[in-house]
């Protein structure tokens, strides 16, 4: 595939809350492991973006700690509140370690399932005349894919990576999946995404 010379990387909510044995998603009884999982597919684009120079953003998931910010969400998944899930400034909200944000890179907090409601990420884009985005991270099926749809919304193209996201099982995985490819962009593979970036011009970034 060829990618836009100005595409950036968007990492979803990979958080110790979602990847790490003792994060929220493992103490509500959800499968964690397909997150950590994803660990090492979306560390090595986030080296290859960096190496070629792209913008790097990741999003946090990242409420009060009396889930005032959290809309909804207490509604659909109370047991998140009584574990204390994704309270901002906290080990549950970080990024996991192996997956630090380095110098130069973009952190949005958010507090929705999308990274694009309430949050600077759309103006960060523009600023940087971004038109492609690759959207990686947990989960595929919330909020990675209102990432994707909104990022759609607002004429981003979109790429997906199938084994640089994750849900809490393969048929959520999957299913999203199948939306990607079918309204919203190419779903390919990690790999194919490494060499797709190293192959942008460097006079074209």
């Amino acid at each position: 595939m060829q990618l836009s010379p100005k595409t950036a990387l968007i990492i979803v909510d990979m958080q110790n809350g979602f990847c790490h044995e003792n994060g929220f998603m493992n103490k509500i009884g959800l499968d964690w492991t397909t997150s950590r999982d994803a660990v090492g597919p979306v560390n090595r684009l986030a080296e290859a973006a960096r190496a070629a120079g792209l913008p790097v953003f990741y999003t946090r998931y990242s409420l009060n700690a009396d889930y005032s910010d959290a809309g909804l969400l207490p509604e659909i998944h109370p047991a998140i509140l009584e574990v204390g899930g994704m309270i901002r400034d906290t080990w549950d909200a970080a990024i996991v370690d192996e997956l630090a944000p380095q110098p130069g890179d973009h952190v949005i907090d958010k507090t929705r399932y999308t990274a694009f409601y309430d949050t600077t990420l759309e103006q960060q884009l523009r600023d940087l005349g971004v038109d492609t985005v690759i959207v990686c991270g947990v989960t595929t099926n919330v909020c990675v894919e209102s990432t994707v749809r909104d990022a759609f919304f607002r004429d981003f193209r979109v790429v997906v990576p199938s084994d640089a996201t994750a849900a809490v099982s393969a048929e959520l995985h999957e299913g999203a999946l199948n939306d990607f490819r079918y309204a919203f962009g190419p779903v390919v593979t990690t790999a194919e995404l490494e060499e797709a970036i190293r192959a942008i011009p460097a006079a074209a970034r």
